[in-house]
C-alpha cells in the first residue's frame, strides 16, 4: 500500500489539532507521517506541544504565510508518494487511512476527498461546483441545482461522486501529479485554493473524486473562527479570492459579468445585514478600502 504524508497547517489550533493528530496515530496502518507547519501561531504554545508530538516534521514560520504557500511547504520535505492536505479541525474514523490506501490505486489520475460529517454527527458536503455565473450566490447556486435536478442526499449514497472540487480541508493528490501542478498556487493567501487546484486538475485531464464510504469529522470554523478580528480577516479574504479565481479561470465578456455579479451580491449582502451585525459593518468596511485587510 502507497505511504502517506500528512500536511496539516496550523493557526493556534491547538486543541483541535492535539485531536487531529491522536486520530492519525490511532490508524492500524504503517508508512504514514505528519508534517506540521504553523503559520506563526506566536502564542508561546508552541514549544512544548512541538516537544509533546516530536514525532511529527514541524516548520515553524516567522509570519503567517497564508494556506496554498504553508502546504507548499510541506510537500518539499514529504517523503512519500501521496499527500493529504488535512485541516488541524478534522478527527479521522477508524481504519480511516487503511481504507483510503485500498481506493488510491482505483483513481490514479484523480485527486481525492472523503465525506465528512460535523460536531452535531450532520452529514455535510465538502464538495461542489465551480464558481461560475450558475453558482456565484446561494440563489444562483438553488435555482442550478433544481434545475438540474441535483440531489446531494442521494449523492450521499453513492459508493463515490465525481465533482468539479473538493475541499482542501481533506484532499488527496499524488506526487505526481501535484507537481504536475505546480502544487497550490501561492497567489491565494485563504480560500479558492482548493477549488483552483481541482480547476487546474480538470484543465489536463485529472478527475476529482470524493469517496462516500469514507469519512471524518470537520470541526468547521475551529482554525478560521477564534475571534471576531480573525473571522472578520478571513470573510474578506474569501470574498477576495473568490474574484481572484474569477480572474484566473474566465476572460473576456463573460468574466467582467461573473465579476459584476459577484462582488455586487456580496455587497448587497453585507450592506442588507450590516445594520445588525459588527461582523458585517467590518467586513464591507475592508471591501470599501480596497480589500487593505491585513494578514494575521
Amino acid at each position: 500500500m502507497p505511504g502517506l504524508s500528512i500536511i496539516i497547517i496550523n493557526y493556534k489550533s491547538w486543541l483541535v489539532l492535539e485531536k487531529c493528530i491522536k486520530s492519525i496515530w490511532f490508524q492500524k496502518t504503517k508508512s504514514i507521517e505528519i508534517i506540521i507547519i504553523d503559520n506563526n501561531s506566536n502564542d508561546n504554545k508552541i514549544i512544548n506541544f512541538k516537544d509533546k508530538y516530536d514525532r511529527c516534521k514541524w516548520i515553524i514560520n516567522k509570519k503567517n504565510i497564508g494556506f496554498a504557500k504553508a502546504c507548499n511547504q510541506g510537500a518539499k520535505v514529504a517523503k512519500y508518494d501521496h499527500y493529504i492536505f488535512l485541516n488541524p479541525d478534522t478527527v479521522l474514523e477508524k481504519n480511516c487511512l487503511v481504507k483510503l490506501k485500498s481506493k488510491i490505486d482505483d483513481y490514479p489520475d484523480s485527486i481525492l476527498s472523503i465525506s465528512q460529517i460535523d460536531s452535531r454527527g450532520n452529514k455535510k458536503f465538502p464538495y461542489g461546483n465551480f464558481l461560475s455565473i450558475k453558482t456565484f450566490n446561494g440563489t444562483s447556486r438553488f435555482i442550478f441545482r433544481f434545475l438540474n435536478c441535483e440531489n446531494r442526499l442521494k449523492d450521499n449514497k453513492k459508493p463515490w461522486i465525481e465533482t468539479d472540487w473538493v475541499s482542501g480541508s481533506f484532499l488527496c493528490i499524488s506526487r505526481k501529479n501535484f507537481n504536475n501542478l505546480n502544487g497550490w498556487d501561492e497567489d491565494y493567501w485563504m480560500y479558492y485554493e482548493d477549488m483552483d487546484l481541482c480547476k487546474r486538475a480538470k484543465n489536463i485531464g485529472l478527475k476529482v473524486i470524493l469517496i462516500n464510504s469514507i469519512s471524518c469529522t470537520h470541526h468547521h470554523g475551529k482554525s478560521s473562527r477564534i475571534n471576531l478580528e480573525t473571522t472578520v480577516k478571513t470573510k474578506t479574504h474569501l470574498i477576495k479570492s473568490g474574484i481572484l479565481f474569477i480572474d484566473k479561470h474566465y476572460d473576456g465578456i463573460y468574466q467582467k459579468f461573473l465579476k459584476f455579479m459577484y462582488v455586487s451580491s456580496k455587497i448587497f449582502e453585507l450592506i442588507l445585514l450590516c445594520p445588525f451585525s459588527k461582523q458585517k459593518r467590518l467586513i464591507l468596511n475592508n471591501l470599501i478600502f480596497n480589500f487593505r485587510v491585513k494578514e494575521f
